[in-house]
């Protein structure tokens, strides 16, 4: 919550109707920054010149992908300065392929890897942006859709600026790189089969089509490297990630300083899987990456404290037999969670005090985050914990809960091209995918950051400093 100065308020007013922010009013840009950092406010960014994006290479990393990589060059370079196809090791075409469309080949003869084959193409780019683009993406036509948030349409259609949206963003030098919407709609008129209608759904590219700032533990954490603008200059991707690559760099930036924006008006369309078995080895891999990633960042990628304690009392409740036992120990964890949430909406009104109505603020907040600790138990229930949990009943029926639960709710939520019952199998199969490569990582890494809960923040003991002891110590103590 801000609260503005009278000038502040002015400044405010300004940008609600529509004003730049270099004529809202003195002050307006540091306001607009705060604003923009807080994520309570969202930068639309002055849109560059249409026609050929002069600043902007195109790094596309292939492998054995010339199936349909003619088009997607000859797509890009009609919008990009110019095309770098890095040839990662292909045994098929590739190359020839990428070459008779027009754009530059740098070869591999043994697969580096896909880190290793954009660090390659942004080391021979000459413009100072590189667009990162992976081979099944599909950029075939120019045409608006009715909703820019939506992804209908045939497949491959393109916001017809989706490329001046994102060079937009770079113009604020304080943003380092900026990713569009990645979405694989059913292409229409053609009967889909099951996989690519609940791809269509639940495909781990598209990150919705609400715009935000990218930092880790946020509603958007990460954007992929399917598309990626960068400034060229901070490409650093990490040779020895396999997968994560991408998630890794962001979180360096977000680190370092820098802003990294998602930008979902900027629409492209992704080839999802065709066959099972590729599904189920591109969801391991992504699985896999939590292990190394978290030797390399500890705090994100550990399960929120809330969440553990929620599966823990879940557990208790389903290990106690139908009865009075039942009954008395549903009461008394319902006692304690009531009791929890009261002192918590009670200091959070307190320092609510100048919004309006704080006590109604307060518990909207307090439920909101008791059902993100249940939901966050569910998915750290399917994706990590489950091995600990089938060998008993009581566990079984907790994982269960855990999963037809959300699935269920999801599914009337969206309304997916997809029964209920296939829509729920098919996500019980994307989880154990997943949680398998993440026990695999974190066995490969050494570590099992990622499945080990960190303390809630409630149980967090406060230390007083002692008597006569400075900032600096206190702060030792607290830590």
């Amino acid at each position: 919550m801000l609260t503005l100065s009278a000038a502040g308020g002015a400044v405010w007013e300004a940008l609600l109707t529509g004003r730049p922010v270099g004529s809202a009013g003195p002050g307006a840009g540091t306001l607009a920054r705060r604003l923009v950092e807080a994520g309570l406010a969202v930068p639309m960014p002055p849109a560059p010149p249409g026609g050929r994006a002069t600043t902007v290479t195109a790094v596309l990393p292939v492998r054995d992908g010339a199936v349909g990589l003619g088009a997607l060059v000859a797509a890009l370079a009609r919008r990009c300065a110019e095309v770098i196809v890095v040839d990662d090791g292909s045994a098929d075409a590739t190359g020839a392929v990428a070459s008779a469309a027009g754009a530059r080949v740098l070869r591999h003869d043994i697969p580096r890897g896909p880190a290793a084959a954009r660090l390659a193409g942004a080391a021979a780019a000459s413009t100072p942006l590189v667009l990162f683009c992976d081979a099944d993406i599909q950029l075939l036509e120019d045409r608006l859709p009715a909703d820019p948030g939506t992804p209908t349409g045939a497949a491959g259609t393109g916001h017809p600026g989706w490329l001046a949206l994102l060079v937009g963003h770079l113009a604020d030098p304080a943003v380092a790189a900026v990713a569009p919407r990645v979405a694989s709609p059913v292409p229409a008129g053609e009967r889909a089969g099951l996989l690519a209608r609940y791809e269509s759904a639940r495909s781990p590219l598209d990150l919705g089509a609400r715009p935000a700032a990218v930092r880790p533990g946020s509603r958007v954490s990460y954007v992929p490297t399917a598309v990626l603008l960068v400034r060229r200059e901070l490409v650093g991707f990490d040779p020895a990630l396999r997968y994560g690559e991408d998630v890794d760099l962001v979180w360096r930036l977000v680190e370092a300083g820098w802003s990294v924006r998602y930008e979902p008006a900027a629409l492209v369309h992704h080839r999802p899987r065709q066959d099972w078995p590729g599904w189920a080895r591109q969801r391991f891999g992504y699985g896999s990456s939590a292990g190394p990633l978290a030797r390399r960042h500890p705090g994100p990628l550990r399960p929120a404290g809330s969440a553990a304690l929620a599966g823990v009392v879940g557990f208790v409740v389903a290990a106690v037999p139908a009865g009075p036992v039942r009954h008395a120990v549903v009461g008394a964890a319902g006692a304690a969670t009531a009791g929890r949430g009261v002192l918590t909406a009670s200091r959070l009104a307190r320092r609510l005090a100048a919004a309006p109505r704080p006590g109604r603020l307060a518990w909207v907040m307090v439920l909101a985050g008791r059902r993100y600790a249940v939901e966050a138990a569910a998915d750290n229930i399917r994706r990590g914990w489950w091995p600990l949990l089938v060998g008993s009943r009581p566990g079984r029926r907790v994982f269960a809960a855990a999963v037809v639960a959300p699935a269920v709710r999801d599914w009337w939520a969206t309304r997916p091209p997809v029964g209920l019952g296939p829509y729920v199998l098919v996500r019980m199969l994307d989880d154990a995918a997943y949680s398998a490569g993440v026990w695999w990582g974190c066995a490969r890494a050494r570590t099992a950051r990622p499945l080990l809960p960190a303390r809630p923040v409630w149980a967090a003991r406060a230390v007083r400093p002692r008597a006569g002891a400075g900032p600096a110590t206190a702060r030792a103590q607290r830590r």
